[in-house]
Order: structure tokens, then C-alpha cells, then sequence
């Protein structure tokens, strides 16, 4: 009994000490350097990105659907569900949104990812803080990510559905919601809100970091 207790007292003294000494040593300014500049590149991406979608969103509705509309009347191509071609042409415009999902995607995951190696190779970061970061990185990427996913799977090409194919008079669920319809996009605006909250977590903690740094170096 006394020798297990014995073993089990040593290895918890050796992971106490492997912490401190990871604790204790010093963050090198260089690594702390790339972790800002690929957090920087990150959170541009990111907002850069809700910001595009929101225009485009905006485009579509008050401007693109309703000329779209337009040069399909003028053509009698209203509604587009009798003639294959538009319908065809629906189709593959719905495949170009699906298929800037996987860019989207791609973009947000490079410097993210390229963050948290850079972050889980440092030295002089505790496990706790490493994990601490990271998790936080994670839930803005999912947040902001799983968005944009819904925001223009769900929503945009449901739009060129309603306008090309079925024929609507105008876009937007006015029918179905009433007047004020577009009230409803605020269930998009909330994660998105979260995934800046975490981001703004994630500047301070580096900030943190920083100060640590300076202090240790001096």
C-alpha cells in the first residue's frame, strides 16, 4: 500500500513540476508575434465575411430579384417551374451558393487553424490558458461559420427558388410573415454576436499575454 502511495505522491509531483516549468518559462516574443498576426488575419476573414453576405443578402432583395423578376415577365418566363431551362438555370446558380459554403469554410479554418497550432506549440502558455483560448477560438468559428452556412443555404437560395422557379411577386415571406418579415434575420445576428464576443475575449486574453511578456522580459 505504502509503495503505490508512494508511486501515485511521485507522479503527481511530476506533472505538478512539468506544469510549473511550463509555466515558468518564457513566451517567446516571436511566437507570441505570429499568434497575434494569425488571430488578426482570422477575425478580419471572419468579419469581412458577415459583412459580405449582408450586402449581398441586401442586393438580392431590394435589387437583383426584382430585375430578375422583371426580365423574366418580359420574356414569359413567369413562373420559371414551367420551363426546364430556368429551372436549370435555378439550379446551378444554387450549386455556385453551396459551393461558397466549402470556400467559406476553407477560409475561416486556415488561419484558424494555423492560430491554435501556433498557440498549443508555445511555450511559457499554460495548458489551462492554451485550452482556455482555443475553446474560445472554436466557438466563434462554429458560431460565425454555422451562420453564414444557414444564412445562405437556408435563406438566400430559398430566395432564388421563390423568385426564378416559383415566380413570386416580390421577395421576402410578406405572404407567409407579414409586413415585417425581415424582422426574423435577427436569429442570424445572434450567434454572429456571440462569435464577436469570443473574439473580443480572445483579443484580451493575448493582451494579457503580451503585458506578461514584457513584464518577464524586462
Amino acid at each position: 500500500m505504502d509503495t503505490k502511495k508512494q508511486e501515485k505522491n511521485k507522479k503527481s509531483k511530476e506533472i505538478r513540476n512539468k506544469k510549473l516549468e511550463i509555466e515558468t518559462k518564457k513566451l517567446d516574443k516571436k511566437t507570441l508575434k505570429r499568434i497575434n498576426e494569425q488571430f488578426r488575419q482570422y477575425w478580419r476573414y471572419l468579419f469581412s465575411l458577415i459583412f459580405i453576405y449582408i450586402i449581398s443578402y441586401a442586393v438580392w432583395v431590394l435589387v437583383i430579384s426584382g430585375g430578375v423578376r422583371n426580365l423574366l415577365n418580359s420574356r414569359g418566363l413567369n413562373p420559371g417551374k414551367k420551363f426546364p431551362l430556368v429551372v436549370l438555370g435555378a439550379g446551378i446558380i444554387t450549386g455556385l451558393l453551396f459551393t461558397m459554403d466549402g470556400f467559406v469554410t476553407a477560409l475561416l479554418k486556415s488561419p484558424f487553424n494555423q492560430m491554435c497550432y501556433a498557440i498549443n506549440k508555445a511555450e511559457g502558455i499554460s495548458y489551462k490558458k492554451k485550452d482556455h483560448i482555443i475553446t474560445k477560438a472554436t466557438e466563434s468559428n462554429e458560431h460565425c461559420k454555422e451562420t453564414l452556412k444557414k444564412f445562405g443555404i437556408l435563406t438566400i437560395c430559398g430566395e432564388v427558388a421563390r423568385i426564378i422557379v416559383e415566380g413570386a411577386a416580390e421577395a421576402g415571406d410578406k405572404n407567409k410573415y407579414g409586413p415585417f418579415w425581415y424582422l426574423l434575420n435577427i436569429s442570424y445576428l445572434i450567434p454572429l454576436m456571440f462569435a464577436a464576443y469570443r473574439i473580443w475575449q480572445i483579443r484580451k486574453e493575448l493582451d494579457r499575454l503580451k503585458i506578461n511578456c514584457e513584464k518577464r522580459v524586462n
